[in-house]
């Protein structure tokens, strides 16, 4: 049986912190490929300014490229309408029956949790892995993991790793001040960014 992981998000932008993760989680976990999954309309972004769908794809695109064990998926900007969790991985799990799926996310998800839709169904079509953010106390992560768990008669998988200092708002504030933010991003994404004239 394959095991495959979906690492979603807007990747407005896409930035070395989230290579860094997904290749920890492909890494500890032994998964075949994780799948970028640049989201269409999330709920919890309504009302921001996103950059369209089509450029954030561009821009993982060009951070995975050459990557064997890293895909993208086109399936939450393709969809009608919002992005819920529970619906892609039911999705997923339905597409390709013979593989293991895992949801990669920020520990800061566990703690939100119950705003999210369906989460039963999201824990019956997946393992769910949660990762370390800054700012996050380890034992409070503990705590509200081992609620989740009660809560919803699951398992979650927690990677406790030194995690970079780095983050889509930073990028985004350092372009529009004309620092130089390269050094954050993967290759080919600060080109895209420059090329399109974002985050200005």
């Amino acid at each position: 049986m394959l095991k495959k992981g979906i690492i979603g998000g807007t990747f407005d932008p896409i930035h070395v912190g989230h290579m860094y993760i997904a290749t920890k989680a492909q890494q500890y976990l032994g998964l075949d490929k994780v799948i970028f999954m640049p989201s269409g309309m999330p709920p919890h972004k309504e009302g921001k300014d996103v950059t369209p769908s089509k450029l954030r794809y561009k821009m993982v695109e060009a951070a995975i490229k050459g990557k064997n064990n890293f895909e993208i998926s086109d399936y939450e900007i393709k969809k009608n309408g919002y992005s819920y969790t529970y619906e892609t991985m039911e999705y997923f799990k339905e597409k390709e029956k013979n593989t293991e799926w895992y949801f990669i996310s920020g520990c800061d998800c566990l703690f939100s949790l119950d705003k999210w839709k369906n989460v039963d169904r999201i824990m019956k079509a997946c393992k769910f892995v949660v990762f370390n953010r800054p700012g996050y106390n380890d034992d409070d992560i503990r705590k509200q993991k081992k609620a989740v768990e009660e809560k919803y008669d699951t398992s979650i998988i927690f990677l406790d790793f030194l995690l970079l200092e780095v983050s889509s708002t930073y990028i985004r504030s350092a372009v529009k001040e004309k620092k130089d933010a390269s050094s954050f991003l993967p290759e080919g994404v600060y080109e895209i960014i420059e090329q399109h004239g974002l985050y200005q």
